[in-house]
């Protein structure tokens, strides 16, 4: 069975490596193999409106279209056993601070990268 067609978000504010700051960027492709329907399987190819250099996510990362209005809304507990998404909010109890996650770096474990209302830029693991 084949899983549902997906739509990411076609603007989002992401951490460019590049000039590393938090960018707006824009969708610039889609990438579905072998004929494949888009799905969370497939990447998405995102360009920083800055320097125009462009960045992949795979739709497993990444906010549904539908759902980016709603994300806007209520912060999700940060808990470094979940996965999150670039452009979901979240609350950090630690740091008593909500913030947006703007990018993901791959590795052992996974990172997500944070930009945070008081305590600026962080780094924090997930799905650990």
């Amino acid at each position: 069975m084949s899983s549902p067609s997906f739509a990411p978000v076609d603007e989002l504010n992401a951490y460019c490596r590049f000039c590393q700051k938090i960018i707006p960027a824009h969708l610039d492709r889609s990438i579905a193999g072998n004929g494949r329907l888009l799905d969370k399987e497939s990447t998405f190819e995102y360009f920083c409106t800055k320097c125009r250099k462009t960045f992949c996510y795979t739709g497993k990362d990444l906010l549904p279209s539908e759902d980016a209005s709603k994300a806007s809304t209520e912060p999700r507990d940060y808990v470094p056993k979940n996965h999150y998404l670039i452009g979901e909010k979240i609350s950090h109890k630690k740091f008593k601070d909500t913030g947006l996650v703007v990018g993901k770096d791959r590795g052992v474990p996974a990172r997500i990268l944070v930009q945070f209302e008081k305590s600026g830029f962080k780094k924090l693991v997930e799905d650990i």
